[in-house]
């Protein structure tokens, strides 16, 4: 190897460490996500508030660096983004409401699941949580939704669990009993 060369592979090393260490920079910290949570709280319910919670959940799937896309129009529907994991894309349907989400929101998600391919599941978060009748009718035979709230998020925040392992571990439940919803006081069980 001539020195030009190794001079050559040296500088490419160092754009690639100053790009991955801007990435990290840009990404923040998990307490930092935190922080802005807790800020945005007090606009939970505003529509201003939705759209600022929007952009942090994709930070935080930005962090956890996992393959998605933001919010997108699909045949005339809003989506509120998507995200792939272990070969499965789910679609995202985000809640920063005052009040827990029920069942006509649960209808309308699954709706605009059940129209994409056969191996789309949905993902909905509502920071606010859900109705009992919405996690009935998230629930069930053939379910394609799984539904987290705050619980989970503030445990993907304290670096309890990872986004994919959260997600994995209410699929592995909603496989195993067809519910939609595990608190995460259930995660401990099998």
């Amino acid at each position: 190897l001539s020195a030009e060369a190794a001079r050559e592979r040296e500088a490419i090393k160092e754009v690639a460490r100053e790009q991955a260490q801007a990435l990290q920079r840009a990404r923040g910290t998990l307490s930092e996500l935190g922080d802005r949570l807790a800020l945005l709280t007090s606009k939970q319910g505003t529509q201003s508030g939705g759209y600022e919670y929007e952009a942090w959940f994709y930070d935080l799937i930005n962090f956890f660096e996992l393959e998605h896309r933001r919010p997108y129009v699909a045949a005339g529907r809003q989506i509120d983004g998507s995200l792939t994991i272990d070969g499965t894309t789910y679609l995202i349907e985000l809640k920063f409401t005052e009040k827990p989400s029920g069942g006509p929101d649960i209808d309308i998600f699954r709706g605009k699941v059940e129209s994409k391919a056969d191996n789309t599941m949905g993902v909905f978060v509502s920071m606010a949580g859900f109705s009992s009748v919405a996690i009935q009718d998230a629930s069930g035979k053939k379910s394609t939704l799984l539904l987290l709230d705050a619980s989970h998020i503030y445990l993907i925040l304290s670096g309890g669990m990872t986004c994919s392992e959260v997600i994995r571990r209410i699929r592995r439940h909603a496989s195993q009993t067809g519910e939609s919803y595990l608190p995460v006081a259930g995660f401990g069980g099998a």
